[in-house]
């Protein structure tokens, strides 16, 4: 049987996107393999949208170098974010190793470049709801590219504009994957809120959580990354209605200052980001909001700076990821930093994401402190180093110990340790009762690290 094996730099996604990719591979006859030596077909799932996994990549392909000298017939496909709409004619000379260049989401194209598939592919591709047995937590993407004109962002020239599914498909995937062994759907989107806009009927995000959330058999309902200007009242509401939808919101900020949110051209204040924070917590009293912040924008002074700490101090976040700036060709910020008067020195920018780390770690230790003696619901996904892991509803890691298989299911387990990073606790009752009691398997894809959708 032929083999295939991907390897995923990126967001949420991208990883979304391989596992997609995984199934139809599966679907034409295909294995997988753990090492890219071993495989007939390699696919590179990239990401460009910082300068580090742009440089995992090329790493990467340098080692591939070898092994097309060695195996000249292993198919090598380089897939994803750097290879944009209009960019893959600069590829062909600079990485000769690579057979076939294919922008992002577009997994029917990397099918097409299949060589001697087993089976025939001539369906769309619902791909990870065709897996046997998907993992217990699915991303499902909903709506492809971005409108957003974001100084730092480079992923509209890579991903193209918004493209949302149709409603009635989204929730056919999710029938089926729940059907198949998943317990819980995380409905993806580089701004998921901005859903439906392109459709006819103009149907919105809460349309579509409301419509997924009557899946039989669904335990937990998320959706990520939103975008500040689309979280509208009505999507607020029907997450605080519906008992599936789990209380997180993921709402990046990007910047503490309205000089630097002016510059990163991200459409909202900071005063209006709080008022939305305060009407969500309103609605959602336990809601764990998360975020994504850029320290070093080109323009960012001390005291913007210091204004981004302070709103970290002053929010309180469940979970803050932070990057320094880096600099992305054919954005508005790239050039602003070809200017001294605008730049940020590289250690200035290390020192601000160390800083802005340490305090994110104090705030998240003490959220933390509060679950210590409290009973939760934790959707167990698998067992690591002789523990089982799982996630309670504000999306907190969660350990404990058990002897039985406690894959897919939903355990009640009582605080006794806390940590800025997990919770462990000890087993306290049975789980909580969901639709059948099989046990789900996993799809492994290969991860080098995960950068949050709204990087952006």
């Amino acid at each position: 049987m032929p083999t295939y094996h991907i390897w995923t730099v990126g967001c949420q996604m991208n990883i979304s996107d391989s596992e997609r990719l995984e199934a139809a591979l599966q679907g034409v006859g295909y294995s997988p393999v753990d090492r890219a030596e071993d495989a007939d077909f390699v696919v590179l799932n990239s990401c460009s949208v910082r300068e580090s996994a742009e440089q995992r990549i090329n790493g990467k392909l340098g080692s591939l170098a070898h092994l097309k000298e060695t195996k000249p017939d292993t198919q090598i496909v380089l897939w994803g974010c750097m290879v944009g709409p209009d960019n893959q004619s600069i590829f062909k000379d600079k990485l000769p190793m690579v057979d076939h260049f294919v922008s992002p989401s577009a997994v029917d194209e990397v099918i097409a470049r299949v060589p001697n598939p087993i089976y025939s592919f001539d369906e769309p591709v619902l791909p990870i709801a065709d897996i046997k047995h998907p993992p217990v937590s699915v991303h499902v993407p909903i709506i492809y590219g971005c409108n957003m004109s974001c100084s730092y962002c480079v992923i509209p020239l890579r991903r193209g504009r918004e493209r949302s599914r149709p409603l009635a498909e989204i929730v056919e995937e999710c029938r089926r994957v729940v059907e198949r062994g998943a317990k819980e759907i995380t409905l993806l989107g580089q701004i998921v809120d901005a859903y439906g806009h392109d459709l006819p009927g103009r149907p919105d995000l809460a349309d579509l959580v409301e419509a997924v959330h009557e899946t039989p058999g669904l335990v937990r309902l998320r959706f990520l990354t939103s975008h500040p200007a689309w979280m509208t009242q009505k999507l607020i509401d029907t997450i605080a209605r519906l008992p599936k939808c789990q209380p997180e919101i993921n709402l990046p900020i990007q910047a503490g200052h309205n000089d630097i949110l002016k510059i990163m051209k991200r459409g909202y204040t900071v005063e209006r980001y709080k008022d939305l924070v305060d009407r969500i917590r309103a609605a959602i009293p336990n809601v764990s909001m998360t975020t994504d912040i850029i320290v070093g924008h080109p323009g960012e002074t001390d005291e913007h700076f210091q204004a981004t700490l302070d709103l970290i101090n002053a929010v309180r976040f469940g979970k803050v990821h932070i990057a320094a700036y880096s600099a992305r060709p054919g954005t508005t910020a790239a050039t602003m930093e070809l200017d001294e008067q605008y730049a940020v020195p590289y250690w200035k920018k290390q020192l601000r994401r160390v800083e802005l780390e340490k305090a994110q770690t104090a705030v998240i230790t003490e959220l933390n402190q509060q679950f210590l003696g409290e009973t939760v619901e934790v959707l167990v996904e698998e067992q690591a180093k002789g523990k089982w892991r799982g996630r309670n509803g504000q999306n907190r890691l969660v350990y404990f110990e058990d002897d039985r298989d406690w894959t897919g299911r939903v355990a009640q387990v009582r605080i006794t340790r806390t940590g800025p990073w997990s919770l462990s606790g000890e087993l306290v009752g049975r789980e909580r009762a969901t639709s059948d009691e099989q046990q789900v398997g996993h799809v492994q894809v290969p991860t080098e690290f995960v950068i949050p959708l709204e990087v952006i």
